[in-house]
């Protein structure tokens, strides 16, 4: 799940509450290359009774596509992985300089100034550049800025630094965590899976809406196979955010929860 510290669109303490009014066991906050809404979201769960899980995704890359990992139960004090996740954000506003470059090129009226009015005091997402060609009137709605600007392969698509996965996992590992992979139905196969699984990923995220139960099925038996970690969830950004997944939807079973919790040395509180 996702906050306003990063693309998400409501505070980590609401995050908590959200979960809460669904009736859920607990949730991790899985913000893009921050931690810095771990402890609000960690006190609030408290306060609602719920089971918390700390996270982060971080986006690693291979020549052509980006590999969105999740990281869990890490020690979010850890100076090496803070200073691994300040140099992401930093480049995240280099990215962002850079698209705004490119679609004021396409006689887009979009200003860097836009993206920072819609990412606050996140680091600028591809979401906070959509919202913003969206506030600007450029596009309907953020989807069609994706497909018409910003997905891979567009006109002002920009690539962040390179950063393969096995770097991620070294990061996170040596602060105690855990990676999974994101969304795998999307971009990324059973080979893939395998090679990284190799180089030190832990688990999958078998429940996810770009997920169909097909590759649901294949993620869990791969999983079993290889003896990784399963996990899964909403990717919920907020109830405005036109995202698939409400908090609750995806079913996923505790005992990964607590498998996860088992593996990490900050697990589930």
């Amino acid at each position: 799940m996702h906050s306003t510290q990063s693309d998400g669109t409501v505070a980590p303490a609401e995050v908590a509450r959200a979960v809460a009014e669904a009736g859920l066991v607990g949730f991790a906050l899985t913000d893009h290359d921050t931690t810095a809404g771990l402890d609000e979201a960690e006190d609030a769960a408290r306060t609602h009774g719920l089971r918390f899980l700390p996270g982060a995704e971080l986006s690693a890359n291979e020549p052509g596509r980006s590999v969105h990992l999740l990281a869990f139960g890490f020690d979010r004090t850890d100076a090496e992985l803070q200073d691994f996740l300040s140099r992401y954000r930093k480049d995240r506003i280099r990215r962002a300089r850079s698209i705004v470059e490119r679609l004021q090129s396409l006689d887009v009226a979009v200003t860097y100034e836009d993206v920072e009015r819609q990412a606050g005091a996140a680091a600028p997402t591809r979401a906070h550049l959509g919202r913003a060609v969206v506030a600007c009137g450029e596009v309907p709605d953020i989807n069609e800025a994706f497909r018409l600007y910003l997905s891979n392969g567009r006109p002002a698509h920009v690539t962040k630094q390179p950063t393969p996965p096995r770097v991620v996992f070294e990061k996170v590992h040596r602060a105690g965590g855990i990676v999974c992979l994101a969304h795998p139905g999307t971009t990324h196969g059973e080979d893939d899976v395998r090679r990284w699984a190799g180089e030190g990923l832990d688990g999958v995220e078998v429940v996810h809406p770009a997920n169909p139960p097909a590759v649901q099925s294949r993620m869990n038996a791969l999983a079993a196979e290889l003896g990784l970690l399963r996990c899964g969830g909403s990717d919920w950004h907020g109830p405005d955010a036109g995202r698939r997944g409400q908090p609750g939807w995806a079913h996923v079973p505790e005992r990964w929860l607590d498998a996860i919790g088992r593996r990490s040395s900050c697990g589930v509180t």
